[in-house]
């Protein structure tokens, strides 16, 4: 028989997740301000001491970029955790509705809101991070002012750099932007998503390989294979392969990871779920 969704039910598990994990989504915001406070002053206090081209090196270590997605990567592996344990695992299996329904509900849920909490600690860290630069409006041994930190460091992602040179009217292009960097995403989204049902303990770890080795692969077809000239003249031909070669291998993860959900069992002493 054919699973169906209710979006009733839905609405009915995010509140249930909602409830039972509002306290972990703050734990994990005030952790994750904490980790961005701590690299902005540090970078900060950097820069009392290293001019900028010295401080290149050292910014692309300590890039905020390099948190926010390894977090959210991270906390995708993670969204079935509950299965690690009888209690919670039985607890979410009983729950008034479907598994295509508490799937589905469970990807989305946290996806978006694993994001939104990303994007919201990083945005409240970089303010705070900036406060103590309201006092010292010369860093960097005189050569950045207060102004153009606040232009780097305010909004989360460099895309933000685009945005405040070229203002409303380049929304569309910024939105572009946006949607390709979602579809950038999906593919490790979907990927730590499947081995973090596959494997009872540290699924992220056994999915950092397969993503370093599809990014490889990526780059052989669309770098190196395919001729630049080519690729020029042929641009939305070209866009299309590669929307599709994102979409493809995310929607056959998405699907791997439900089929996984649905045989998933609670066995201590087996590397995998199944």
């Amino acid at each position: 028989m054919k699973e169906k969704i209710s979006f009733h039910h839905m609405l009915q598990l995010v509140r249930y997740y909602w409830r039972t994990e509002k306290h972990l989504y703050l734990r994990l915001y005030l952790g994750l301000i904490g980790i961005y406070v701590f690299l902005s002053l540090f970078s900060w206090i950097l820069c009392r001491f290293f001019s900028p081209s010295q401080m290149g090196g050292i910014f692309m270590i300590f890039n905020s970029e390099w948190v926010f997605w390894g977090f959210i990567l991270i906390s995708m592996a993670h969204m079935f955790s509950s299965l690690e344990t009888k209690q919670r695992a039985t607890t979410l299996l009983t729950l008034p509705a479907n598994n295509l329904e508490k799937f589905v509900t469970r990807v989305v849920y946290v996806t978006l809101g694993i994001w939104l909490l990303a994007f919201a600690a990083r945005v409240t860290a970089n303010l705070i991070g900036a406060i103590p630069q309201l006092f010292d409006t010369l860093v960097m041994n005189g050569e950045w002012t207060l102004s153009r930190i606040f232009y780097y460091r305010i909004l989360p992602g460099t895309w933000s750099i685009f945005f405040l040179n070229y203002g409303p009217t380049f929304i569309l292009g910024f939105l572009k932007y946006v949607l390709w960097v979602s579809l950038l995403a999906l593919w490790p989204w979907s990927l730590f998503t499947l081995f973090g049902i596959l494997f009872r303990r540290n699924g992220w770890l056994w999915a950092i390989p397969v993503l370093f080795v599809g990014v490889f692969i990526a780059y052989l077809i669309f770098e190196v294979a395919i001729d630049g000239t080519w690729a020029r003249e042929h641009e939305g031909l070209v866009q299309a392969l590669f929307a599709a070669f994102i979409l493809l291998p995310s929607a056959f993860n998405y699907w791997l990871s439900y089929r996984c959900f649905r045989r998933a069992q609670v066995i201590t002493n087996k590397t995998t779920r199944l």
